[in-house]
């Protein structure tokens, strides 16, 4: 594959933004379907695949959902339960929570893989950064930070997930350079000095890998995870049956829903049965549960239940939660329910005044604090820069929740006039909002094939 840095001007038919998995999996599609045109991928990173989930330095930070259901092809369920294998990778079974650092390898493979099996000459990597675009009845021209320029007659936007979702307030503000806007910028994950405090806002996945981070190292340190309710993500359980997806009596309404949801989940424990069946049975038929709820009941659950949904929906490996366990026990990690009601920054640390739930004021000394919020990124307020200029040009527009683009059925951009793009397309987390579920490589897989399929029919 060939990789080139940027500068001058670059054609091709089809450009693909973004390296990550959303990336990846579209060109491999697209050359798995025998497209012979020329593809980019432009992509800042000097290695395709790995985007920022699977960029991680730390073999501890493991995939989320077991090695039998992360094949790269929808219709090669055992693909990457087999490349582990190959690889010798120790344990390899269906069941098996693979580090994440493995799977960028393995995206890196399946591309490297797929463009020599299909003998196209017209792949190529360009290292840059897109930061506007423009376009005309049948092409699109991206401008990259250097002033050059890519010229396709289709663009797909794989984006990703943002490193952050910045916590501008005064209080973060007054912490300064002891603030970190996300724990993948920089070197925020690595422990600074022996008996470092490092206070982590938000108790979820993101918060869990940033634990495994710091005590994966030789320095000890102290973490202590703050939320207001102090919710934990749920462990997997594995073995358990598959069940047929629900039929709800008046899908319609989130309220009548999840009173049944909870009445299935009451019948299951009844019968000595796991509650993660009734959940994992809804994800197939959850993008249309969405599509059928007005847009009232889609804003009430993302203001009240999509924290209790996200806890159970996504679940960490039981091995992570064995450790967390332990380093609890250990006094080395401690999770907390409240939120920061006064910060101090007293030279190098902060003073904190935290409100207990239920518990009064409580006063915390660290050295330094971390936002693991996690993603929620905001199309209509403070997106970033490529995001901002298409929106700003009418290219596209935000969708009525602001949580990602308006899309058609297969990714299309629809702009500010209500127009369906014939040039540019989308898939995974910028697809959210129009979509419930749209960042795991399942629903990015499947995504990315129905994309390339239709490119190639246009």
């Amino acid at each position: 594959m060939e990789s080139s840095g940027p500068g001058g001007s670059h054609c091709c038919e089809i450009a693909i933004v973004g390296g990550g998995c959303s990336g990846t999996l579209t060109a491999a599609q697209l050359l798995r379907h025998g497209f012979q045109g020329g593809i980019t991928i432009i992509e800042m990173r000097p290695r395709l695949g790995r985007g920022l989930a699977y960029s991680t330095p730390f073999e501890q930070h493991l995939l989320n959902v077991p090695a039998g259901n992360m094949s790269a092809f929808p219709d090669e369920p055992a693909h990457f339960l087999e490349w582990l294998r190959r690889r010798g990778w120790p344990g390899a079974a269906p069941d098996a929570f693979a580090p994440r650092m493995l799977y960028g390898d393995y995206l890196a493979d399946v591309l490297q893989d797929t463009v020599r099996v299909s003998g196209n000459v017209n792949f190529r990597h360009l290292r840059g950064e897109v930061v506007d675009a423009t376009t005309n009845a049948n092409q699109a021209i991206l401008r990259l930070s250097d002033e050059s320029t890519v010229t396709a007659g289709k663009v797909v936007f794989a984006l990703g997930n943002p490193a952050s979702a910045p916590l501008n307030n005064a209080t973060t503000r007054l912490m300064g350079d002891r603030w970190h806007d996300s724990p993948w910028i920089g070197g925020a994950l690595r422990v600074r000095f022996p008996g470092e405090r490092i206070l982590l806002v938000g108790t979820g996945l993101t918060a869990i890998d940033a634990v495994l981070a710091f005590h994966s190292q030789c320095v000890l340190s102290k973490t202590y995870l703050l939320s207001r309710r102090g919710i934990l993500p749920q462990v997997h359980s594995l073995g358990r049956a598959a069940a047929p997806p629900p039929v709800f009596e008046n899908p319609n309404s989130i309220r009548l829903m999840f009173r049944q949801l909870r009445a299935q989940i009451a019948l299951l424990r009844e019968q000595d049965q796991c509650w993660r069946t009734a959940i994992d049975a809804l994800r197939p038929v959850s993008n249309d549960l969405w599509r059928g709820l007005r847009l009232a009941d889609q804003r009430r659950f993302l203001r009240h239940l999509r924290r209790y949904w996200e806890v159970h929906r996504h679940r960490m490996a039981p091995q992570v939660r064995r450790r967390l366990d332990e380093l609890i026990a250990e006094h080395r990690v401690e999770v907390i329910s409240g939120r920061i009601h006064k910060a101090d920054r007293r030279g190098g640390t902060i003073d904190l005044t935290i409100a207990q739930r239920g518990f009064g004021e409580r006063h915390l000394q660290v050295d330094r604090a971390i936002n693991c919020t996690g993603i929620h990124e905001d199309y209509r307020g403070r997106p970033r820069r490529l995001i901002g200029a298409l929106i700003d040009r009418g290219l596209a527009a935000p969708n009525d929740l602001g949580s990602g683009f308006r899309t058609g059925e297969y990714g299309e951009l629809i702009d500010s006039q209500g127009s369906r793009s014939a040039v540019l397309f989308t898939l995974g987390p910028p697809r959210r909002g129009d979509l419930f579920e749209t960042t795991a490589v399942p629903e990015i897989r499947r995504q990315a094939e129905a994309l390339a399929r239709h490119l190639i029919s246009l």
